[in-house]
């Protein structure tokens, strides 16, 4: 079963590691609630991860483009650098 938790923030964190290291990949999910903040998940991977970005529409769920824009905005400092990895990945379809 699944568990459901309600928190104030989630950083989700992907980090690839050197080639002397166990696995390729290190994702780790932090979670934080009022003052406390605590690493909830680390999870190790020969295989690159892979991330979804969607939009609950209240009947259909899809892909969002929206839904990235919205999720690498807070973590970008640069909106060039955003629009850069906008262009990028558009170029790639």
């Amino acid at each position: 079963m699944t568990k459901v938790l309600t928190v104030d923030d989630v950083e989700i964190e992907f980090e690839k590691q050197n080639s002397d290291h166990a696995c390729k990949w290190c994702i780790y999910i932090r979670l934080r609630k009022s003052d406390k903040e605590q690493t909830l998940l680390m999870i190790r991977t020969n295989n690159k991860p892979y991330t979804r970005f969607t939009f609950h529409s209240g009947v259909l769920v899809n892909k969002s483009n929206e839904t990235l824009k919205d999720i690498l905005i807070n973590t970008m400092n640069d909106v060039d650098e955003l629009r850069e990895i906008e262009k990028d990945i558009n170029d790639k379809k």
